[in-house]
């Protein structure tokens, strides 16, 4: 699933609905932009202040990228996804190989048992 994500969704855009918006009103004499200054440049680094020049009604959304969505679900860079998706070949080609194995010792024993 993570090679899935990353490769739909890591540089995609990422745009808002009027009903995803987290909507607010700053303290008196301060733009959305100096309010949230210190959220923005720490926990918040991922978060989308859509009108920074605002004194009333901030609109910030969660994601700004898919990227940031894939940070919440553990995918943290582009190159997990490559990662996960050699994992799934190698779980592939490993189920063959030991199914020709385990099918090569089978008929040997086999053989000496007539």
């Amino acid at each position: 699933m993570g090679a899935l994500l990353v490769f739909v969704d890591f540089d995609r855009e990422i745009q808002c609905k009027e009903s995803e918006f987290a909507i607010f009103n700053p303290p008196q004499d301060q733009s959305c932009a100096e309010y949230l200054a210190p959220y923005l440049a720490g926990p918040g680094s991922r978060n989308n202040l859509v009108n920074p020049d605002a004194f009333e009604e901030c609109r910030v959304c969660q994601y700004t990228r898919g990227s940031d969505y894939l940070y919440t679900v553990n995918l943290l860079d582009y190159y997990y996804g490559w990662r996960d998706a050699a994992i799934c070949v190698l779980f592939a080609f490993s189920g063959y190989a030991l199914v020709y194995a385990l099918m090569k010792v089978r008929t040997k024993a086999s053989k000496k048992a007539e």
